[in-house]
């Protein structure tokens, strides 16, 4: 497949990705809209994203990102879902993929359905930045380009040490360090900067923190209240559950904070294949992959709704 093949005779375009973007949701996005912006100028393109983290309010073309509240009417000729299993990951911007002439989804989840017209989906492949620069023209790439694209690899790679990164990654990841970019500030500001209100996020997130599971899984949340305190967003969660992750021993850990829409947003990752944390999100309409995984819980009890997950993992850590 090649992207510009199915940009002839289009003249309108929109691109978007899954609700509560991560790294490589927002690094295809702009990937995408940066590319067919610069070498098709004559077709017009909006990019659609729900608001991105302040890690990633450098990347070029952040400032593009709309806001599908309301369906305008608009029927674009072409519309590509990035980083999405299904249509209702698309969230506000389905309503538009939906009335789009013709679809393609770009993506890397193995719960992917398969719900647009042409579908470029390969789960075994590290990131959907990778997969789109298998089907662009890579000697079209510039440093804009290529600083989404670096940025969504290492974001779904763990900056390169997760298992799901292949030989290919790190080639095209050299590819892309070839175009100019500030690869060292990209992997500085994404894993390592940190805001106050994240730090303070993480503070509160460590000290919610429990044990389960002969301490292979760890649990913790943030509440309505301690947001409050620290006039906090669900912007500044991001990195949390990482670091609940990161304690010695821990293969699960789970961490949930409450959004604006009253429900509360869980996010998984784990360090080894011992539970599918995509099963586990595709349960609660979430999606993911086997060791990063997010959804949507609803309740008034974060603690509670923690022990009810970890009721549903247990059983593969020999508990029942």
């Amino acid at each position: 497949m090649r992207l510009d093949d199915y940009l002839n005779d289009v003249h309108t375009v929109g691109v978007s990705g899954h609700v509560r973007p991560d790294g490589d949701c927002i690094g295809s996005v702009l990937g995408v809209y940066n590319y067919i912006r610069k070498t098709h100028p004559d077709i017009q393109i909006i990019p659609y994203l729900e608001p991105v983290p302040f890690d990633f309010e450098f990347l070029p073309g952040v400032d593009k990102l709309k806001r599908a509240n309301k369906f305008d009417g608009t029927k674009y000729d072409l519309f590509i879902a990035c980083d999405c299993g299904d249509l209702g990951r698309l969230g506000d911007s389905g309503v538009y993929f939906s009335n789009a002439l013709k679809t393609i989804c770009i993506d890397h989840h193995e719960t992917n359905g398969a719900f647009a017209d042409v579908n470029y989906v390969f789960p075994e492949a590290s990131s959907t930045c990778e997969l789109i620069g298998q089907i662009i023209d890579n000697d079209k790439i510039d440093k804009d380009i290529a600083s989404c694209l670096y940025t969504g690899i290492v974001t779904d790679t763990g900056c390169f040490q997760y298992n799901c990164t292949h030989r290919s990654t790190m080639e095209f990841a050299g590819v892309l360090m070839d175009k100019g970019i500030d690869y060292p500030f990209i992997v500085d500001h994404v894993f390592y900067e940190k805001s106050l209100k994240q730090l303070q996020m993480l503070g509160v997130g460590i000290t919610n923190a429990k044990v389960f599971c002969n301490r292979k899984v760890i649990g913790s949340y943030v509440t309505a209240d301690e947001m409050k305190k620290y006039d906090a967003a669900p912007k500044n969660m991001e990195g949390v559950v990482s670091t609940l992750r990161s304690v010695n021993g821990v293969e699960v850990a789970l961490f949930m904070y409450p959004t604006e829409k009253g429900d509360y947003k869980v996010s998984a990752r784990a360090s080894t294949d011992t539970v599918d944390l995509s099963k586990l999100a595709s349960e609660y309409g979430g999606g993911g992959h086997k060791r990063a995984a997010g959804f949507s819980l609803d309740g008034d009890d974060p603690a509670a709704m923690v022990e009810m997950l970890v009721e549903k993992i247990a059983p593969f850590f020999g508990e029942n």
